[in-house]
């Protein structure tokens, strides 16, 4: 087994979970990013309650943001010959891309195109 095999099974799978978590597959959010960001919002409302809903939404635009990185990482790490890789350098890019898809998800619930959380629960009810 030569060292670029573990690399390149290491980058693959940080590519898999980069996408699992980013918002190019939003199949997954019942299942992955919205259990986390509520998780996150539900442990950090201990300290002050009404922040609830404000980090619930915080957690899933971390959670999206995470997997961009994770993409990129697993990408660089698979292509480079010294797995160099600088959050630092892309950083705004990964920031720019979330709240992009963000601004997007909000417009569509806000014209109607896809259904609002309430909506959604009061469906399933």
């Amino acid at each position: 087994m030569t060292k670029s095999r573990p690399r390149k099974v290491l980058g693959s799978f940080l590519v898999f979970l980069g996408f699992w978590l980013s918002p190019l597959s939003p199949w997954n959010d019942v299942f992955t990013n919205v259990p986390i960001a509520y998780a996150f919002g539900f442990v950090f409302s201990f300290f002050y309650p009404p922040l609830f809903f404000p980090l619930v939404v915080i957690g899933y635009w971390l959670t999206n943001a995470l997997g961009f990185v994770l993409m990129h990482y697993g990408y660089a790490h698979l292509h480079s010959r010294h797995g160099a890789y600088s959050f630092r350098k892309h950083w705004k890019t990964y920031a720019l891309a979330t709240t992009l898809y963000t601004l997007l998800i909000v417009v569509l619930i806000w014209y109607g195109i896809l259904p609002s959380a309430q909506e959604v629960v009061g469906f399933f009810r």
